[in-house]
């Protein structure tokens, strides 16, 4: 139980760290002996370079002047005490105490830092010999002055002083010289102490720097030992960012890392199951966002996606047909594309919408730039809620509801005519009778008249012509109440064509006007009842001839267009209006002075019987175009939607 709780406090950065200690002290160690060591070396040096080494130089300078100073005394001896030899010695005189005073110094100071080094300081035998040399010095000096004031009669006298003199300068030399000698000892033991204490040092730091390093070496090796799982939970880590989860690291040890290296394993067999959890996750995301994608693709509704900054994120195929926003738009701002400037009250619903209003709806709305398109809208919010003051985004749902419009308008329409039509049948029915018996009664009357150009005769001309008028509108009712429901048989639709235009070329010819005929070739084939048929080509082609009363040029066109057969008549007449263009195939409207708005309404329920389209459009420069289109045989089918013409 002891041990584990040893292991607990001694932790692997703890050993390290002692470990490093342990460096640093041994290095400390050494280190504080080299400076001691140096540092006594250096007290040697200093005692020799700053006291011994002066003081030698000092004693050595006196000694030399103490030569010279001899010298002047042996030439005063055997020559004549002239006035340069006086001058000299007098000028010796005076430096001589100044310079023992010097060796006096040299001896204080190289004492002093003797002691101050802890060395054998006392210089006793270079002090006695300056002792020596300052007694003689004083013994001398009365001499000299003896010398000076001697004058030539006392030629003993003066021979004695100066034998005196000289034995005396030559005790003081030799003192000189013993005590440089002294001293030339004193820094010659210095010298050989200095250099003994450098051996010292130099071997004991080899040994103790000998020893750091086994200690260096040994505690890198223990710290290389604890940390040695790290580079292969280095390795491990690097294998797991790459995606490898297989491999792992086996390491059996009870300290931290083998803690680390243990939690690791555990942190990744985790990670793998939770990976292997979200890569299932997002498998079955994708499968969800392609089956979305799927259901948005296939919608026959437009889908758009708008963004809180206006950008559209995400259209379908049915956008591109029912609005005109192609995938191109996508990643582009809606305000840069054509839709909100062809659909200013889609542009207002999303404004509302965006800013934070409730969804809107639009109904059976025309967008500019489609012929006859009208679309239901849905403008709801998307994505997240809009911060404070911000925007949000937007979805927009649109259905093309032409052909529902224009199917439930056909359908009205046929009710409608049907209506008409038994009203029409039962008027006609009711009218045709006493027309008849008019008529008969008007001939009988005409008969009973004899009298040509007479105003009774004129008169029953007109009533007769009234007649025949009413008799012909009367055809014209019973002709739409009793249109049967077509036989549609598959057949080309450019020999019913030609052989329109030319039964009614004739009446062209005669009110002036040439008729063109401009078929394409190879139409496809058309699901038609041609008597019917026939007759919707008839109207529009008279149409036509009584648009232009002063002559001009009709066209009749036929092309392969949109899985069909297009037909356009085309007059060079004053044109009809906007206004009127829109109730041309209503019943009872009319343009003409006489007309009696059945004969388009008529052809327009032909058409549609076919399956088919017509529309009024206004011809540049002027004039006007009835468009006819027929779907191919494959697709046309008695009582088929509606389809309008683009």
């Amino acid at each position: 139980m002891t041990r584990p709780a040893r292991r607990k406090w001694l932790t692997i950065p703890t050993r390290i760290v002692l470990g490093y200690i342990v460096v640093l002290v041994a290095f400390g160690v050494v280190g504080g002996l080299s400076f001691v060591q140096h540092h006594r070396t250096s007290q040697s040096l200093g005692l020799l370079e700053d006291g011994y080494l002066p003081l030698a130089l000092t004693l050595s300078q006196a000694k030399a002047t103490q030569s010279v100073y001899a010298n002047l005394v042996e030439r005063a001896l055997r020559s004549e005490r002239s006035t340069p030899t006086k001058s000299w010695l007098q000028a010796a005189l005076r430096i001589r105490p100044t310079t023992l005073q010097r060796a006096y110094d040299g001896v204080d100071r190289a004492e002093a830092l003797a002691e101050e080094r802890g060395q054998p300081a006392p210089l006793r035998s270079v002090r006695r010999e300056l002792d020596a040399i300052a007694k003689a010095y004083e013994e001398i000096d009365s001499q000299y002055e003896q010398l000076f004031n001697s004058t030539a009669e006392d030629e003993e006298v003066v021979e004695d002083l100066l034998t005196k003199l000289r034995g005396t300068e030559q005790r003081i030399e030799r003192s000189y010289d013993r005590a440089a000698q002294s001293v030339q000892q004193r820094i010659s033991r210095t010298s050989t102490l200095a250099a003994a204490q450098s051996e010292r040092a130099t071997f004991l730091l080899g040994l103790l720097g000998l020893l750091s390093l086994i200690v260096g070496v040994a505690v890198t090796f223990l710290s290389q030992r604890l940390l040695r799982p790290i580079p292969l939970l280095h390795q491990r880590v690097a294998a797991v960012s790459r995606g490898d989860l297989s491999s792992a690291v086996d390491i059996k040890r009870n300290d931290e890392l083998g803690q680390l290296v243990a939690e690791f394993e555990r942190m990744v067999l985790a990670l793998a199951a939770r990976d292997q959890s979200l890569r299932e996750a997002a498998l079955a995301e994708k499968r969800l966002q392609r089956m979305q994608v799927q259901i948005v693709e296939a919608l026959r509704a437009a889908i758009v996606v708008v963004d809180r900054d206006r950008v559209i994120k995400t259209t379908n195929p049915a956008a591109d047909e029912i609005l005109g926003t192609s995938p191109r738009d996508v990643g582009s701002s809606i305000d840069d594309t054509s839709l909100l400037r062809r659909f200013p009250a889609l542009a207002r619903a999303i404004a509302d919408v965006a800013e934070g209003g409730a969804a809107r709806t639009l109904q059976g709305e025309r967008i500019a730039g489609f012929t006859e398109r009208l679309v239901d809208v849905l403008v709801t919010p998307f994505g997240d809620e809009a911060s404070h003051g911000g925007a949000r985004g937007v979805l927009v749902v649109a259905d093309d509801v032409s052909d529902a419009i224009a199917t439930k308008s056909r359908l009205i329409q046929t009710e409608r005519l049907a209506a008409i039509g038994r009203m029409a049948a039962h008027v006609t029915h009711e009218v045709r009778n006493p027309l008849s018996s008019i008529g008969l009664n008007v001939d009988m009357l005409g008969d009973e008249i004899h009298e040509p150009g007479s105003e009774g005769k004129r008169l029953l001309e007109s009533i007769q012509q009234e007649l025949e008028r009413l008799e012909s509108i009367t055809e014209e009712y019973l002709r739409l109440a009793r249109l049967p429901e077509p036989s549609l048989t598959p057949d080309d639709p450019t020999h019913l064509l030609r052989d329109t235009a030319e039964f009614v070329r004739r009446e062209m010819d005669a009110a002036g006007v040439e008729l063109r005929l401009d078929l394409a070739s190879q139409l496809p084939a058309v699901a038609m009842d041609e008597p019917q048929l026939r007759q919707a080509l008839l109207n529009l082609l008279r149409n036509a001839r009584e648009a232009m009363p002063d002559g001009g040029t009709a066209k009749l066109e036929a092309v392969r267009y949109d899985g069909g057969v297009r037909i356009q008549v085309h007059d060079e007449g004053t044109g009809i209006g906007e206004a009127e263009r829109e109730h041309v195939f209503d019943l009872f409207y009319t343009t003409k002075e006489r007309g009696t708005g059945l004969g388009l309404p008529l052809t327009h329920q032909i058409v549609v019987a076919h399956g088919g389209t017509i529309a009024c459009k206004p011809r540049h420069p002027h004039g006007t175009t009835f468009e006819v289109w027929l779907p191919a045989a494959a697709q046309a089918t008695s009582g088929s939607p509606v389809r309008r013409v683009g």
